[in-house]
């Protein structure tokens, strides 16, 4: 894992590989406890700190001293009565017993239906774990305006069988505050990329290093396992401006779910979306070439003054059923923002039949039944004589021969036309029928920092164009020579 990641010389690490590290031994985490709770703490590449699992904490690997913070404390199970919190003996689970869903609710909150999967099957218990979100977004859109924003949703939903749209098939639309780690942080990005710029006379291919280093502000991650991450990123942003310090009174009526991924646990979420970000900075370095191409696989990226705030953010859940299957549909309980997905028209369904058909091995039958009748046309015309019965056979088993070639071969082309059919349709309505993308860097760049872009390139072939006196052939064989060398 080290030797994958490129080691920054100007940050002191635990592990010896820089003389400056400041006075004492180099920390490990076995030798060093976090100052503030005392669990043990360990480097975080990503972070290029120590973090602590028990409180979230960033420490200066060399120094101790404090960096960010992960924006947690561990919450404790409840082990016995005696150990729930006065808040909390005013909640309880609601459990599901066919998706094993848990959500929290108040003293007089009920539920009958599973906002993940639908089911009825749910059953109630006291509270196994202490609940304790730092802030929460309170609802804005009510249940009419969530039903009526989903059905305009649907309108625009594509190659979608018109059953799929009624109103008979939308279940009840549930409330339910979603808990989210709410990111704010420095991104530094390390990114290269292959370019070439054609000139009067030359062509030239380069290879493009830049670093990318802004800040982000409010970047929302779910923290449930159930929830698709894409789903609640296609109902984004939310306005931040309405978040206020939790309080018991905004659960009243509602359900909330409970975090099961800490943030050490999706370091990779933070990392993969703040690297799209990032990519979209990249287009500023291809717009000075006449073409470019990234290479994601060696971007690098790491956070620093990273700060994580725990969240409830509200967000009305709806199960589409259609053909035994569910469709979740979500809506942002503050702004209205819908998104979710639609199943494709059942012409893409048949597309696929054929095309599965033509490659099976029913259609041995036909194939078989041609060379057989084949076999035959050919043993008859050989003994064939002027008798009637005989050419009678002859010419009706040269009409079925001629009509099982035709049916086979028109199978055949039907099945390669249904088969880029059933591609493009399927492309054209994954795209359309597909989650929205999040919102982007724009949304939540933080402008009040500075936002740096640098770039450095160096070139790794100049060619002279060949002169025209030469012939086609020549010219051709030296620029693929050189697409093949570079």
């Amino acid at each position: 894992m080290w030797s994958a990641r490129p080691f920054n010389a100007n940050m002191p690490d635990p592990f010896g590989r820089n003389s400056n590290t400041g006075a004492g031994e180099p920390l490990s985490a076995e030798s060093t406890k976090c100052p503030s709770c005392g669990s043990n703490i360990f480097y975080m590449p990503e972070v290029q700190g120590m973090v602590c699992r028990n409180c979230g904490n960033i420490y200066h690997p060399a120094t101790l001293e404090l960096m960010g913070t992960l924006g947690y404390t561990v919450e404790h199970d409840y082990s016995s009565d005696e150990d729930i919190s006065d808040d909390d003996r005013k909640r309880h689970e609601i459990v599901c017993d066919s998706c094993g869903a848990v959500m929290i609710a108040d003293e007089h909150m009920m539920s009958t239906m599973c906002p993940f999967c639908g089911s009825p099957a749910i059953i109630t218990r006291l509270l196994t774990r202490e609940f304790r979100p730092d802030y929460i977004i309170p609802f804005k859109i009510d249940r009419d305006t969530a039903h009526n924003n989903v059905k305009e949703w649907l309108k625009t939903r594509k190659m979608t069988p018109w059953g799929f749209k009624s109103k008979s098939r939308l279940t009840k639309l549930t409330a339910m505050y979603v808990p989210f780690w709410i990111l704010d942080c420095g991104v530094n990005s390390d990114m290269t990329g292959t370019a070439i710029r054609h000139g009067k006379e030359f062509l030239e291919k380069y290879h493009v290093a830049s670093k990318a280093s802004y800040f982000v502000k409010d970047v929302p991650f779910d923290a449930s396992i159930k929830i698709a991450n894409k789903l609640m990123e296609a109902i984004e942003p939310f306005d931040y401006s309405g978040m206020v310090k939790f309080d018991n009174r905004y659960l009243q009526g509602f359900c909330a779910d409970k975090y099961d991924q800490r943030p050490t646990e999706i370091m990779d979420r933070f990392i993969k979306r703040l690297d799209r970000f990032s990519a979209e900075l990249q287009k500023n370095v291809s717009n000075k070439f006449d073409e470019y191409i990234p290479n994601p696989d060696k971007t690098f990226t790491w956070m620093s003054d990273l700060k994580i705030k725990y969240c409830l953010l509200p967000v009305w859940f709806m199960t589409v059923e259609f053909d035994g299957r569910q469709y979740q549909v979500a809506v942002n309980g503050q702004t209205g923002e819908v998104g979710g997905m639609a199943p494709t028209t059942s012409a893409v369904d048949k597309f696929d039949s054929l095309v599965r058909f033509a490659r099976s091995k029913w259609m041995v039958i036909p194939i078989g039944l041609i060379i057989l009748i084949a076999a035959a046309i050919v043993m008859i015309s050989m003994s064939m004589d002027v008798s009637s019965p005989t050419r009678l056979l002859f010419y009706t088993l040269s009409v079925i021969e001629i009509l099982l070639v035709t049916a086979v071969a028109a199978m055949y082309i039907a099945s390669g036309v249904a088969k880029l059919g059933s591609h493009v349709i399927h492309k054209r309505a994954d795209v359309v029928n597909d989650f929205d993308k999040d919102p982007g860097l724009n949304a939540y760049l933080d402008t009040s920092k500075r936002t740096d872009l640098k770039m450095v390139d160096f070139v790794l072939r100049h060619r002279e164009y060949y002169d025209e006196r030469r012939d086609d052939e020549e010219e051709k064989e030296g620029f693929g020579s050189f697409f093949e060398t570079y």
